[in-house]
Protein backbone atom coordinates (compact mmCIF):
# COMPACT_ATOMS: atom_id res chain seq x y z
CA UNK A 1 0.00 0.00 0.00
CA UNK A 2 1.18 3.42 -1.24
CA UNK A 3 2.43 5.35 2.11
CA UNK A 4 3.82 8.95 2.14
CA UNK A 5 5.30 11.63 4.46
CA UNK A 6 5.47 15.19 4.19
CA UNK A 7 8.18 16.37 6.31
CA UNK A 8 7.51 20.69 6.51
CA UNK A 9 9.86 22.48 9.11
CA UNK A 10 7.96 25.08 11.05
CA UNK A 11 8.84 28.68 10.46
CA UNK A 12 11.54 27.80 8.22
CA UNK A 13 13.35 30.94 7.47
CA UNK A 14 12.81 32.59 11.79
CA UNK A 15 13.69 29.69 12.71
CA UNK A 16 17.30 29.51 10.65
CA UNK A 17 17.90 33.19 12.14
CA UNK A 18 17.07 32.00 15.42
CA UNK A 19 19.41 28.89 15.06
CA UNK A 20 22.46 31.28 13.75
CA UNK A 21 22.21 33.88 16.27
CA UNK A 22 20.72 31.66 19.69
CA UNK A 23 20.61 35.19 21.52
CA UNK A 24 17.04 35.33 19.58
CA UNK A 25 15.99 32.66 21.00
CA UNK A 26 12.90 33.90 22.61
CA UNK A 27 12.66 36.95 20.85
CA UNK A 28 9.94 37.90 18.65
CA UNK A 29 10.71 37.89 15.00
CA UNK A 30 9.99 38.69 11.06
CA UNK A 31 12.01 37.98 8.04
CA UNK A 32 11.01 40.59 5.23
CA UNK A 33 10.76 39.83 1.78
CA UNK A 34 13.97 40.32 -0.73
CA UNK A 35 13.62 44.36 -0.77
CA UNK A 36 12.59 44.49 2.71
CA UNK A 37 9.44 44.94 2.24
CA UNK A 38 6.71 42.64 3.29
CA UNK A 39 6.81 40.06 6.17
CA UNK A 40 7.32 36.70 4.17
CA UNK A 41 8.06 34.60 7.79
CA UNK A 42 7.39 34.86 11.51
CA UNK A 43 8.77 33.12 14.67
CA UNK A 44 5.83 31.89 17.05
CA UNK A 45 6.16 34.88 19.09
CA UNK A 46 5.60 37.20 16.38
CA UNK A 47 2.66 35.00 15.40
CA UNK A 48 1.38 35.22 18.72
CA UNK A 49 1.50 39.18 18.56
CA UNK A 50 -1.15 38.96 15.71
CA UNK A 51 1.39 39.80 12.91
CA UNK A 52 0.22 38.81 9.64
CA UNK A 53 2.34 36.40 6.60
CA UNK A 54 2.66 39.01 3.81
CA UNK A 55 1.82 42.40 5.41
CA UNK A 56 4.21 45.50 4.37
CA UNK A 57 6.67 46.40 6.83
CA UNK A 58 5.71 50.08 6.78
CA UNK A 59 2.22 49.21 8.03
CA UNK A 60 3.90 47.42 11.39
CA UNK A 61 6.77 49.11 11.79
CA UNK A 62 6.02 50.95 14.76
CA UNK A 63 3.65 47.66 16.80
CA UNK A 64 7.18 46.04 16.32
CA UNK A 65 9.53 48.51 17.45
CA UNK A 66 6.80 49.18 20.55
CA UNK A 67 6.87 45.35 21.36
CA UNK A 68 10.39 44.64 20.67
CA UNK A 69 10.04 42.49 17.25
CA UNK A 70 13.43 41.85 15.88
CA UNK A 71 13.52 42.12 11.22
CA UNK A 72 15.63 40.42 9.82
CA UNK A 73 16.41 40.89 5.70
CA UNK A 74 16.37 37.41 3.82
CA UNK A 75 19.57 35.49 4.50
CA UNK A 76 18.98 32.81 1.49
CA UNK A 77 22.58 31.64 1.82
CA UNK A 78 21.84 30.31 5.47
CA UNK A 79 18.34 29.17 4.39
CA UNK A 80 19.90 26.95 1.56
CA UNK A 81 22.57 25.52 3.91
CA UNK A 82 20.09 24.64 6.40
CA UNK A 83 17.97 23.12 3.59
CA UNK A 84 20.20 21.01 2.32
CA UNK A 85 21.75 19.73 6.06
CA UNK A 86 17.76 19.02 6.57
CA UNK A 87 17.56 17.06 3.23
CA UNK A 88 20.46 15.20 4.24
CA UNK A 89 19.48 14.34 7.56
CA UNK A 90 15.95 12.99 5.86
CA UNK A 91 17.79 10.84 3.05
CA UNK A 92 19.81 9.54 5.74
CA UNK A 93 16.67 8.12 7.21
CA UNK A 94 14.41 7.24 4.24
CA UNK A 95 16.08 5.95 0.93
CA UNK A 96 13.12 7.51 -1.01
CA UNK A 97 13.06 10.81 -0.73
CA UNK A 98 11.39 13.99 -2.84
CA UNK A 99 12.40 17.51 -2.28
CA UNK A 100 9.57 19.74 -2.48
CA UNK A 101 10.56 22.94 -1.53
CA UNK A 102 13.20 24.57 0.42
CA UNK A 103 11.75 23.74 3.93
CA UNK A 104 9.51 20.55 2.50
CA UNK A 105 10.23 17.08 1.17
CA UNK A 106 8.07 13.88 0.77
CA UNK A 107 9.58 10.43 2.11
CA UNK A 108 8.12 7.18 0.70
CA UNK A 109 7.05 5.46 3.63
CA UNK A 110 4.99 2.20 1.94
CA UNK A 111 5.94 -0.72 3.76
CA UNK A 112 7.16 0.84 6.89
CA UNK A 113 5.41 -1.16 10.04
CA UNK A 114 4.82 2.07 12.30
CA UNK A 115 4.90 4.87 9.82
CA UNK A 116 4.14 7.42 13.16
CA UNK A 117 7.36 5.79 15.41
CA UNK A 118 8.90 6.76 12.50
CA UNK A 119 7.96 10.58 12.05
CA UNK A 120 8.49 10.79 15.30
CA UNK A 121 12.23 9.44 15.38
CA UNK A 122 12.77 11.67 11.93
CA UNK A 123 10.95 15.03 13.85
CA UNK A 124 13.69 14.00 17.07
CA UNK A 125 16.75 13.59 14.66
CA UNK A 126 16.30 17.19 12.78
CA UNK A 127 15.51 18.92 16.39
CA UNK A 128 18.88 17.38 17.92
CA UNK A 129 21.25 17.45 15.14
CA UNK A 130 20.45 21.05 13.52
CA UNK A 131 17.73 22.51 15.91
CA UNK A 132 14.95 22.63 13.39
CA UNK A 133 11.54 21.67 14.56
CA UNK A 134 9.41 20.47 12.15
CA UNK A 135 5.60 18.80 11.59
CA UNK A 136 5.33 15.76 10.10
CA UNK A 137 2.39 14.20 7.88
CA UNK A 138 1.37 10.46 6.82
CA UNK A 139 -1.04 9.68 4.42
CA UNK A 140 -1.60 6.83 1.10
CA UNK A 141 -1.52 10.15 -1.01
CA UNK A 142 0.56 13.22 -1.13
CA UNK A 143 -2.59 15.45 -0.77
CA UNK A 144 -3.75 13.42 2.15
CA UNK A 145 -0.11 13.92 3.92
CA UNK A 146 -0.09 17.65 3.16
CA UNK A 147 -3.59 17.76 5.00
CA UNK A 148 -2.32 15.45 7.71
CA UNK A 149 1.04 17.80 7.89
CA UNK A 150 -1.24 20.64 8.55
CA UNK A 151 -3.13 18.61 11.15
CA UNK A 152 0.38 17.74 12.77
CA UNK A 153 1.44 21.42 12.93
CA UNK A 154 -2.38 23.14 14.11
CA UNK A 155 -3.18 20.54 16.81
CA UNK A 156 -0.95 19.47 19.91
CA UNK A 157 -2.98 16.11 20.20
CA UNK A 158 -0.48 14.94 17.74
CA UNK A 159 2.54 15.84 19.14
CA UNK A 160 3.68 17.32 15.79
CA UNK A 161 3.14 13.38 13.44
CA UNK A 162 -0.62 13.01 12.34
CA UNK A 163 -0.82 9.60 10.27
CA UNK A 164 -4.29 9.80 9.30
CA UNK A 165 -3.70 6.17 8.42
CA UNK A 166 -3.85 5.08 11.68
CA UNK A 167 -6.80 6.96 12.38
CA UNK A 168 -10.24 5.35 12.47
CA UNK A 169 -13.09 6.42 9.46
CA UNK A 170 -15.43 8.54 11.60
CA UNK A 171 -11.79 10.26 13.15
CA UNK A 172 -10.87 11.05 9.71
CA UNK A 173 -14.17 12.62 8.53
CA UNK A 174 -14.69 14.52 12.15
CA UNK A 175 -10.94 16.28 11.02
CA UNK A 176 -11.71 16.84 7.59
CA UNK A 177 -15.00 18.61 8.35
CA UNK A 178 -13.29 21.18 10.73
CA UNK A 179 -11.62 22.63 7.92
CA UNK A 180 -12.36 24.49 4.97
CA UNK A 181 -11.73 23.56 1.14
CA UNK A 182 -8.90 25.68 0.85
CA UNK A 183 -6.54 23.70 3.12
CA UNK A 184 -6.37 21.04 0.07
CA UNK A 185 -3.19 20.92 -1.62
CA UNK A 186 -3.82 23.17 -4.97
CA UNK A 187 -7.14 24.58 -3.97
CA UNK A 188 -6.49 28.28 -4.10
CA UNK A 189 -8.15 31.28 -3.82
CA UNK A 190 -10.09 31.23 -7.13
CA UNK A 191 -11.12 27.59 -6.92
CA UNK A 192 -12.34 27.94 -3.37
CA UNK A 193 -15.21 30.41 -4.41
CA UNK A 194 -16.06 27.88 -7.28
CA UNK A 195 -16.33 24.86 -5.28
CA UNK A 196 -18.94 27.02 -2.26
CA UNK A 197 -20.92 27.59 -5.22
CA UNK A 198 -21.58 24.07 -5.61
CA UNK A 199 -22.05 23.46 -1.93
CA UNK A 200 -18.46 22.36 -1.39
CA UNK A 201 -17.24 24.38 1.63
CA UNK A 202 -15.11 21.60 3.78
CA UNK A 203 -12.51 19.09 3.02
CA UNK A 204 -14.76 16.57 4.00
CA UNK A 205 -17.36 17.96 1.28
CA UNK A 206 -15.05 17.32 -1.44
CA UNK A 207 -13.65 14.01 -0.37
CA UNK A 208 -17.36 12.99 -0.36
CA UNK A 209 -18.54 15.13 -4.17
CA UNK A 210 -19.09 12.69 -6.89
CA UNK A 211 -15.84 12.10 -8.92
CA UNK A 212 -17.29 13.18 -12.22
CA UNK A 213 -18.92 16.59 -10.76
CA UNK A 214 -15.53 17.64 -9.87
CA UNK A 215 -14.23 17.03 -13.23
CA UNK A 216 -16.89 18.81 -14.95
Amino acid sequence: MALYALVDANNFYASCEKIFDPALADTPLVVLSNNDGCIVARSVEAKALGIPMGAPMHQWQAFCDAHGVISKSSNYTLYGDMSARMLSILQDMCPQVESYSIDESFLDLAGYADARAYGLRIRQRLQQDIKITCGVGIGATKTLAKFANHLAKKNAVFDGVCNLESLSNIEVEVWMAKYEVNEVWGVGRRIAPRLAALGIHSVLDLRNAPSRRIRE
